[in-house]
């Protein structure tokens, strides 16, 4: 049974849960072009800020407000939070952002979840109470009164654009995954096998390219060709499994890649090429040997972490046609 990861996330510190909500955006390439974490006083209503474009703050962004709190989130608290970015806009600190959420581990009150469901009140509350329950508590013994600048913004703010996340929703996020395995050791499980297209693909190219030339240095035949090399009888076998083990290696980066920190398929990476760049370089009397002595080596290979307990043979063997395809271990030269 997987462990209640919900139960981690509301344990964590105030400072681990902000960056635990960067590790998540830092997944999330399809929504964001990159992202920032703010710490400390200073921050201006800021704990963590998702860029939509290279503009960073000058383009659309989103704000993701971290409250670990030792009860749900209130109203009050809601109030106070989104005043400053209110505030801070007003004063020409920034552009209001697209979206704001409250990242609210043990989850928000009734009436904030009453409140968010009814946006044109929400916006409401914010003119009607401003002064008497916001004003005083955005800066330490100052009271910031609702100036027409602060009205603006508060009427130009798409309401409809205010959520929250618990930490049950966050773990269910599958963009999530990679921080669950980096802050728990969470394992992903295995990856889906690669499908081989059946015809050869442009990202294969290159190292189909080297082996069709070391096939022709075999004999007896020339192979203009991908699908004649398939087609024959001396290397089609050959050339079929090692399209096999390329395409399963493409889908366990691919799943890895989603499902792991950056960093985790560049060491298992690393420790594949280290472990046969040797037997690579040794010297064999042909060049199909060679594939044959790194592709055995390859496959008993034991590269540690989560990424070496569920790589297979095909995808150990598979890399090292990656590698191949950069011209970082050529087949043939």
């Amino acid at each position: 049974m997987r462990p209640n990861y919900a139960v981690h996330i509301r344990a964590l510190g105030d400072d681990d849960l902000e960056e635990f909500v960067d590790d998540w955006l830092s997944q999330r390439k399809k929504d964001y072009h990159s992202h920032e974490l703010w710490r400390g006083s200073g921050d201006m209503g800021r704990d963590v800020t998702g860029y939509v474009t290279d503009r960073r703050m000058e383009g659309p962004w989103d704000n993701f407000q971290c409250k670990q709190l030792i009860r749900t989130l209130s109203m009050p608290a809601v109030l106070v939070e989104l005043g400053k970015i209110f505030m801070h806009s007003a004063n020409g600190e920034f552009d209001l952002p697209r979206a704001y959420v409250f990242v609210a581990p043990r989850g928000v009150q009734r009436a904030v979840q009453a409140m968010l469901a009814h946006p044109e009140r929400m916006r409401q509350k914010f003119l009607d109470q401003w002064d008497a329950d916001i004003a005083g508590r955005l800066i330490d013994k100052k009271v910031v009164p609702l100036s027409s600048e602060i009205e603006g913004k508060i009427r130009a703010f798409d309401f409809k654009q205010v959520s929250w996340l618990d930490a049950a929703r966050l773990v269910n996020d599958k963009a999530c995954q990679a921080a669950l395995v980096k802050w728990f050791g969470d394992d992903p499980g295995r990856s889906p096998r690669g499908v081989v297209p059946a015809t050869v693909q442009d990202m294969e190219s290159v190292y189909v390219g080297q082996l069709l030339r070391l096939y022709e240095e075999q004999g007896p035949d020339t192979y203009p060709d991908a699908a004649a090399a398939l087609a024959s009888a001396e290397h089609g076998v050959h050339l079929r499994d090692q399209r096999t083990r390329f395409f399963d290696a493409v889908e366990f980066e691919r799943y890895y890649r989603d499902s792991t920190p950056e960093d985790y398929l560049v060491a298992f990476k690393d420790e594949i090429y280290h472990g046969i760049v040797d037997t690579h370089r040794e010297l064999h009397p042909d060049g199909l040997t060679r594939v044959a002595q790194v592709m055995k080596h390859a496959s008993i290979l034991q590269p540690s972490g989560i990424l070496g307990k569920h790589a297979s043979p095909q995808v150990k063997q598979g890399t090292c046609h990656q590698f191949a395809n950069e011209d970082r271990l050529p087949w043939h030269p």
